[in-house]
């Protein structure tokens, strides 16, 4: 496959992005793509990154994650020393390794400018990919030109598409900055996720009484009518501007001629206000309770906050150096808020003032994915500009 791209320019008053090579930058994506690595089976990519860090003079190392979740692989972590005194506070980059599952072959192609995979059966993986191979780029244009920036800390989770696991089990006291940046929205480089909500997950296990469905079904207690009727009186989907619920996992039954005994469920819910969240949590708990009685069923419950949200002003640290660096480039920034979590969320609630910025991938989670080339670019530009701006702390 010939790794080229579509050689146009990019729109950007930053001296940054003209140094970064392109040709490797491509190749180098292309290669992180096709390095298979769904949660939990992050090793192969983890190895990878590494090398790469460590050939670029950073003290790295691989946390235990992977044990304590089950996978093969933990978070990844480097430093890169100042070169700049005046740059006295260091900031950290994040990006994640693991993908979602995959259900078929990596074969990334380019077409009009944007990467595919030419396997429609399978994600791409650009999520969040693209930003590992730019962050590693921003890395190498620093080196080799010698650009003067502040410490830099680069962390690479595993287990994010899972409940955001490599984050939760990350040991944050070892990263020295008190400010980051973590490359995990979906769209064109230039959005700031300055809101992102509160998670609760549920788990439904109904018990019901199994019986011959064919000879006796009267004396027998349907937990999958119990979970049903449940599910059919609540509100799914787009709640409110701020909330949503989803029902994501039923299993039930043994067979067609037996009454089933054991159902379960496994539903969401996610608000960027926590109250709401709570009474959302609630009334969900409250539709299963309520069917559960009327059939005589018994019901276990488990609620998990599976992370915090976070909500920051214009003037928050983050936003403003992001802000700066994509004016440096020519990009007027959008903030906005988000539905979606990552990284950013455990980090904010460990005391690690960060956001989330967009990163040029598309459709993500779909075998629909794709990214642009040029968005590829201009996010290691981003990452460059950022590196030197600092000082605005």
């Amino acid at each position: 496959m010939e790794l080229k791209s579509d050689n146009k320019k990019i729109n950007t008053r930053s001296i940054f992005t003209s140094l970064i090579n392109r040709e490797r930058l491509l190749s180098d994506f292309i290669q992180i793509l096709k390095i298979k690595s769904p949660s939990k089976n992050e090793k192969e990519l983890g190895s990878y990154v590494l090398k790469r860090l460590e050939k670029l003079g950073l003290k790295v190392k691989m946390d235990d994650t992977g044990n304590k979740i089950g996978g093969n692989a933990g978070n990844i972590t480097g430093f890169l020393p100042s070169s700049d005194r005046s740059k006295k506070n260091p900031l950290f980059f994040g990006a994640h390794l693991d993908t979602v599952p995959l259900g078929g072959e990596i074969l990334p192609e380019i077409k009009n400018g944007k990467i595919f995979n030419a396997d429609k059966n399978c994600i791409l993986g650009g999520d969040d990919k693209v930003a590992v191979a730019a962050i590693l780029e921003a890395l190498e244009v620093i080196r080799e030109n010698k650009i003067k920036t502040c410490g830099i800390y680069v962390i690479f989770t595993v287990g994010e598409e899972i409940a955001i696991l490599g984050a939760k089990k990350l040991n944050l006291k070892e990263i020295k900055a008190k400010y980051g940046f973590v490359f995990d929205g979906e769209g064109d480089v230039g959005i700031i996720f300055n809101e992102a909500p509160y998670h609760d997950t549920m788990e439904f296990t109904i018990t019901g009484k199994a019986v011959h469905a064919g000879i006796e079904p009267e004396r027998g207690i349907n937990s999958i009518k119990v979970a049903s009727e449940a599910i059919a009186n609540l509100k799914i989907g787009r709640i409110d501007n701020e909330s949503t619920c989803n029902i994501g996992i039923i299993n039930g039954g043994t067979a067609t001629n037996i009454i089933p005994e054991k159902t379960y469920v496994k539903a969401e819910a996610r608000s960027l206000n926590p109250e709401k969240l709570d009474r959302l949590t609630a009334d969900i708990k409250a539709g299963f309770l309520k069917s559960a009685e009327k059939y005589g069923a018994k019901l276990k419950i488990k609620v998990e906050r599976e992370y915090n949200g976070f909500k920051f002003g214009s003037d928050a640290v983050p936003i403003v150096i992001a802000s700066k660096a994509l004016r440096n480039m020519g990009i007027e920034p959008i903030i906005k808020s988000t539905g979606g979590g990552s990284d950013v969320n455990i980090y904010n609630s460990k005391g690690k003032i960060s956001v989330d910025l967009s990163s040029g991938m598309e459709k993500v989670h779909s075998n629909n994915e794709y990214v642009k080339v040029a968005e590829l670019e201009k996010l290691a530009g981003l990452i460059l500009e950022i590196c030197t701006l600092n000082s605005v702390i």
